[in-house]
């Protein structure tokens, strides 16, 4: 089930929920100290319950492949039976999809949508390089999964209009995960991509460049929001992903397997980029009461990195890919 990478499944999980609470702070006037944490906590059960069971198909639809090529894995060494592997998985689908809509209506169809991109991506991640795309929807979705999870309800929707605001504008607000989504979408599909290129005995330079200009790109997409009205703040939130990165690109480039483990272990720091000057800015500029106060937006920075530092921890467990 890839246990290794369950942590930066929360953090990007929490960092869709958090956006959405911060949006609901900012348009209803929602009181600050509350915070849904049950909510917050399902959510990120879901999200973990959808990559657990993207693994088990992935895995299971794999076993004559890996029959071939890696006969030491769980289902070709006879460890485990492979219809486990496909009943565990349509099981942890199921009850990621029931905890979406327990959330909301919009967090239950983005879990559905999520199933689908795996399926997608478990049939032809083998066959085609395109494959990078729904792998890299899928982990994007998880912004949406948690964002949705505030979605206000269509009768807080219409109340805005009490406020001259029209339901257009606050539909508007999707931006701020699309935006958020370009940056992880990026990483996940450059990292694909470096390793499946880094692999080659004599890999073409151009799709190498563009790999790595994808590794880059999060830099960009996560920081832009924040640069306008904080430059500071979001030069911040940058460093400790690309002193990370660097190291992937220098230290950690070979062999293959740890350069990919070390470039999985950095998706929370992709996070953090965002994550770090929104906890700091929502502390600095509108509330009077230090951050220590408020654990969800503590939360915000602690989350990824805990994430960054018990997915490298339980590396050394089991694999990460």
């Amino acid at each position: 089930m890839r246990i290794a990478n369950a942590p930066s499944v929360v953090s990007n999980v929490f960092l869709g929920f958090m956006i959405g609470w911060l949006v609901r702070f900012h348009w209803m006037g929602a009181d600050l100290f509350d915070f849904a944490w049950p909510q917050a906590l399902l959510a990120c059960c879901g999200g973990v319950l959808l990559y657990f069971s993207g693994n088990l198909a992935n895995d299971w639809f794999d076993r004559n492949w890996d029959a071939e090529k890696r006969p030491e894995r769980a289902l070709p060494s006879g460890m485990f039976r492979p219809s486990s592997y496909l009943v565990f998985s349509l099981l942890l689908a199921s009850l990621a999809v029931l905890s979406g809509f327990m959330l909301s209506v919009l967090s239950g169809c983005t879990a559905l949508a999520i199933c689908l991109l795996i399926a997608i991506y478990t049939f032809y991640h083998k066959r085609a390089i395109w494959a990078v795309v729904p792998m890299g929807l899928c982990r994007a979705g998880l912004y949406f999964f948690g964002f949705f999870a505030q979605w206000m309800t269509p009768a807080e929707i219409e109340a805005l209009e009490m406020f001259h605001i029209g339901p257009s504008s606050y539909l508007r607000t999707l931006v701020l995960p699309s935006i958020l989504a370009v940056g992880l979408f990026s990483y996940i599909a450059g990292l694909s991509l470096s390793a499946r290129y880094e692999g080659m005995d004599d890999p073409p330079q151009g799709p190498k460049v563009i790999s790595l200009a994808m590794l880059i790109l999060p830099i960009a997409a996560m920081s832009c929001m924040i640069m306008d009205w904080d430059p500071a703040l979001g030069v911040l939130g940058m460093i400790p992903f690309a002193f990370w990165l660097g190291l992937c690109l220098t230290r950690f480039r070979k062999p293959i397997p740890r350069y990919v483990s070390a470039l999985l272990a950095g998706i929370p720091l992709v996070d953090l980029i965002a994550s770090l000057p929104m906890a700091l800015g929502t502390d600095k500029e509108l509330i009077e009461q230090n951050l220590a106060d408020l654990p969800h937006l503590l939360a915000m920075l602690v989350i990824p990195a805990a994430a960054f530092i018990l997915g490298r921890a339980l590396q050394k467990l089991a694999p990460a890919t």
